[in-house]
């Protein structure tokens, strides 16, 4: 059974933690690894990044031990996907092994994302804002203590999105992709399909019901889809019998 690892990068204001009950359900094979950013979750008392750079070139330190040694996929939801992403263009600058799979899990291409900024909005507007994209859980709104908490976690990861600048030249990475999204949320399969101009390998689109955190909702049936992707066929078929 051949092993790898799956590194999952999380949305806006999460943290690693909202992978960890993804262990119990992956086949044995893959092994997962919750990816916490600075300022959140065991690294809470570090800075925030300044910028998409920052942020990947500390992500490639945590990372490089094992893809130097392992075989290893990406799975991101939202801002996750983007960072997955341009850390999977960084890994091929710095002549790593690329990943075999790319998960875009809630995210359009860099081409399509957002022209409107409001990290920088004070906090009356910006918690409005929030709620009209619909991109932050309803718990955290709830929950005047989590909101203070969170608000400037999600003020520094808006501002890696709204500052995001990606490349002038579109370069095409070496690895497939399969892009998910919810069917109420606010991309359609058109806009996921344009995944395709971003990779040289193969790519597909599944769509779930559910808005922007359909991820939880669906994540066994996504799991699923991970290790019958990731996972050998044969493996795959004992797994699910056992």
């Amino acid at each position: 059974m051949r092993k790898q690892v799956l590194f999952c990068f999380p949305y806006a204001g999460g943290s690693g933690t909202i992978f960890h009950h993804w262990r119990k359900h992956l086949h044995p094979s893959i092994e997962i690894y919750p990816i916490d950013y600075a300022g959140r979750g065991k690294r809470f008392h570090e800075g925030f990044y300044r910028n998409m750079n920052e942020a990947i070139d500390d992500l490639l330190d945590i990372v490089h031990p094992f893809i130097s040694k392992s075989h290893y996929s990406f799975f991101g939801h939202s801002l996750g996907g983007l960072i997955a992403f341009e850390l999977c263009k960084k890994v091929a600058i710095e002549s790593f092994r690329p990943p075999e799979h790319l998960f875009l899990s809630g995210i359009k291409t860099p081409n399509q994302l957002r022209d409107k900024k409001i990290h920088h909005l004070p906090e009356k507007e910006f918690k409005e804002e929030l709620l009209e994209l619909n991109g932050t859980p309803l718990e955290v709104f709830n929950n005047p203590e989590l909101m203070k908490l969170f608000i400037p976690i999600l003020r520094s990861d808006f501002k890696l999105i709204e500052e995001y600048e990606g490349d002038q030249v579109r370069a095409k990475i070496n690895t497939s992709i399969t892009a998910l999204y919810g069917d109420k949320d606010n991309m359609s399969r058109n806009d996921m399909m344009k995944w395709r101009d971003f990779t040289a390998k193969d790519s597909r689109i599944i769509c779930y019901s559910g808005g922007h955190f359909f991820i939880r909702e669906h994540y066994k049936e996504i799991i699923k889809l991970i290790n019958c992707t990731l996972a050998e066929r044969g493996d795959i078929y004992e797994y699910s019998n056992l």
